[in-house]
C-alpha cells in the first residue's frame, strides 16, 4: 500500500501548479482588462472641460466665462423672474460640473425681470388715456362702471380695482369707476323735430333747458321745429340752451 500513496503526491502537486498558473493568469487579464477600461476613459475625457457655474451672472460674463472655458454659450430663451435681475441667468443647461466636450454647447435662460409692478394710479384721467396706460404698462383695460358723481368731472376714473400701489402680476385686469358727472346737472337733449312750437317751448322748459328760437321760411312745416341744435340725445348741463329753428 505505501508505494501507491507516494505515486499518488507528485500527481496532487502538478495539479496545484496548474491551478495556481491559471489564477495568475486570470488576475494578469483582469489587470490589463481594467488597463485598458482606465486607458479608454482618459482618452475619452482627454478634450472634455468642466461647466462653469454662470447662474446669477449677467449675460456677458456668462457668455465670456463659458468661452474662456472652451465651450460655446447660447441663449434659448427669457423668463420672468423676482429673484435674478433682468439680463442676468436663470438657468442653464448642462448644469454647473457636468463634463462636456470642447466647443460643446451650454444653454442658458436670462431673466427678464419680475413680472410684478404696481398698479398705476388712474384717477383723473379718462377712460382713453387710462386704456393707453394700462396697455405700456403691460396690463389688461377691465369692465368699466359709471355712476354719477358730484366730486368728479363727466367721462373720469373714479377708482380702480386693484387700488393704485398695488402689487400685480403683467397681464391683469385692472376693472374701473367711471364718473357720469352730477346727476341732477345733465340732462338728455329729447328730438324736438316735428313738434309744435308750444310744445316744444314747454318741453325744454320742463327740463330746465333755455330755447332760443329762430323762424325759416317753410309752408310744409309751419310752427314746427324743423331743426334743433344741440342734436337729439346729446346731454348738456341744467340751465343749458337749445337752438330750434321754426318753420315761419
Amino acid at each position: 500500500m505505501m508505494p501507491h500513496r507516494q505515486e499518488s503526491a507528485p500527481r496532487y502537486g502538478c495539479l496545484y501548479r496548474l491551478i495556481r498558473a491559471a489564477a495568475v493568469c486570470v488576475g494578469l487579464v483582469a489587470v490589463a482588462t481594467l488597463s485598458g477600461y482606465v486607458a479608454m476613459l482618459w482618452f475619452l475625457e482627454e478634450d472634455r472641460v468642466d461647466v462653469p457655474r454662470v447662474i446669477g451672472l449677467d449675460s456677458v460674463a456668462a457668455e465670456a466665462l463659458i468661452t474662456e472655458g472652451g465651450l460655446t454659450p447660447r441663449v434659448m430663451a427669457e423668463e420672468f423672474s423676482v429673484a435674478i435681475p433682468k439680463g442676468h441667468v436663470t438657468r442653464q443647461r448642462p448644469s454647473y460640473g457636468t463634463r462636456l466636450k470642447l466647443g460643446g454647447e451650454v444653454r442658458l435662460i436670462l431673466s427678464r425681470g419680475s413680472d410684478q409692478l404696481a398698479a398705476p394710479d388712474l384717477a383723473g384721467l379718462t377712460p382713453t388715456q387710462a386704456k393707453r396706460v394700462l396697455a405700456e404698462a403691460g396690463l389688461v383695460f377691465g369692465p368699466v362702471t359709471s355712476i354719477h358723481s358730484d366730486a368728479h368731472r363727466r367721462e373720469t376714473i373714479i377708482a380702480q380695482d386693484p387700488p393704485a400701489g398695488t402689487a400685480v402680476i403683467r397681464g391683469a385686469t385692472i376693472r374701473l369707476l367711471e364718473s357720469l358727472g352730477p346727476l341732477e346737472d345733465i340732462v338728455v337733449v329729447p328730438d324736438l323735430r316735428g313738434r309744435e312750437m308750444v310744445v316744444a317751448l314747454n318741453l325744454l322748459k320742463e327740463l330746465q333747458l333755455e330755447a332760443r328760437m329762430s323762424f325759416y321760411e317753410s309752408i310744409a312745416k309751419g310752427g314746427r321745429v324743423i331743426d334743433q341744435d344741440p342734436a337729439p340725445g346729446a346731454q348738456v348741463k341744467v340751465g343749458g340752451q337749445v337752438q330750434i329753428t321754426i318753420g315761419d
